[in-house]
């Protein structure tokens, strides 16, 4: 039998009574330090442990949020986690490890009962009373994701949205927090209408946010980020009677928060994504000494967005 320990932010009295039943039990075990810390993390890496050290069974206990968690993974079946509210103290540590122990009496583990003495007689089995948990019923969370999407920009100085598209890639870093990474652009070419003429107007958007997504477990989920880039713009101008025109390009800053509202169903999501922000600086469309058009004050892109978890 594999248990594994939270070194740090763990529960160590909820090990010890584990392994005080599991001892009292007559398993044989293996003590091994953790080096994940959210509960996805040492799940996956206590199945990990379990195939390679070749161990029929593991099992590690932490608490999270005034909580007690444990989870048993199997090498011959899938991991299953229970939780309990830890209030009670010593006897909340208790009926957690009973559960455990409960849960391993169905399967046929190795263990070495110690034969009885000459002059001894084997002391009874221990017997418990079961212990109702509850296993924790929603997926896990995906460490990685891709997103493609497309929708259009509203933003000041454009006569009508401008059609965008565009793709991303965002990773979880320690639960609820992460950093998404995005490129975007206009597949087709944007108007801005003046007295002085007309342009038309090509993009193309570097981003990053840094993110924090409180539901990840959940089928319905928010994420929100905070976050900027760079923008590329190219400018095609045509001059209205009396003015002169010339085409230019332009790089400036775009600073922009994100709100995902998305829906998971298995390791596909499907989002609404809305981006306010802004052009730092605004990008200023000039006939002679007059400014005609202001863009990118406000900035704000609308996606319809399909994500894959990796």
């Amino acid at each position: 039998m594999l248990v594994l320990e939270v070194p740090n932010g763990g529960w160590k009295e909820g090990v010890q009574a584990l392994v005080a039943e599991l001892i009292a039990s007559n398993y044989e075990l293996t003590l091994r330090a953790a080096r994940a810390h959210s509960l996805d993390e040492l799940e996956a890496e206590l199945e990990r442990e379990v195939v390679g050290s070749g161990a029929m069974a593991g099992v590690l206990v932490t608490r999270a949020d005034g909580r007690g968690f444990a989870c048993l993974c199997r090498a011959t079946s899938p991991c299953e986690r229970f939780e309990m509210e830890i209030g009670d103290g010593e006897l909340s540590r208790s009926r957690l490890a009973l559960a455990v122990v409960e849960r391993l009496r169905p399967i046929d583990l190795p263990a070495r009962v110690p034969a009885p003495k000459p002059a001894q007689q084997a002391a009874p089995p221990v017997t418990h009373q079961p212990t109702k948990v509850h296993p924790l019923g929603e997926p896990s969370a995906p460490r990685f994701r891709a997103w493609v999407g497309g929708g259009s920009v509203l933003a000041s100085g454009l006569t009508a949205p401008l059609p965008w598209a565009g793709a991303s890639f965002d990773a979880t870093l320690r639960s609820p927090w992460g950093l998404e990474l995005g490129l975007a652009g206009s597949p087709l070419a944007g108007t801005s209408q003046s007295y002085a003429g007309s342009l038309s107007l090509r993009a193309l958007q570097i981003t990053a946010f840094a993110t924090f997504e409180p539901f990840a477990r959940r089928g319905f989920g928010l994420h929100l980020g905070l976050g900027g880039g760079t923008l590329y713009l190219r400018e095609n101008a045509t001059p209205a009677p009396g003015f002169d025109g010339f085409s230019r390009s332009a790089s400036v800053a775009v600073v922009s928060a994100r709100a995902r509202l998305q829906y998971r169903a298995g390791s596909v999501y499907v989002g609404l994504v809305v981006d306010p922000g802004m052009l730092v600086p605004a990008l200023n469309v000039e006939a002679g000494t007059a400014t005609v058009q202001r863009i990118g004050r406000p900035w704000l892109t609308l996606q319809a967005s399909l994500g894959l978890a990796l």
